[in-house]
């Protein structure tokens, strides 16, 4: 995250289409430097997206394995708390 990116398989955290809307869709996608790939964890431990000024949120605050993540206003829930690792 030190370039403000989150990376697997050679890949990057997008939100889709660069939708800054509740309930926009997060995904891999190749690494391009677009600011929907730029991710900041706060002190509060809330990963923003600061083009949309929304958090990583697990859909639903579902807790099973392949839950899906989007973009939602930051509210405080469990559900949008990270920490880097």
């Amino acid at each position: 995250m030190g370039d403000g990116t989150v990376r697997s398989m050679g890949l990057c955290m997008d939100v889709a289409w660069g939708a800054t809307g509740n309930g926009a869709v997060i995904q891999l996608a190749r690494c391009s430097g677009h600011p929907a790939q730029q991710f900041r964890l706060n002190s509060s431990h809330d990963l923003v997206n600061p083009q949309a000024d929304k958090c990583v949120d697990v859909r639903e605050q579902q807790v099973a394995n392949g839950s899906r993540l989007q973009l939602w206003d930051c509210n405080g829930q469990d559900n949008q708390k990270w920490s880097a690792g």
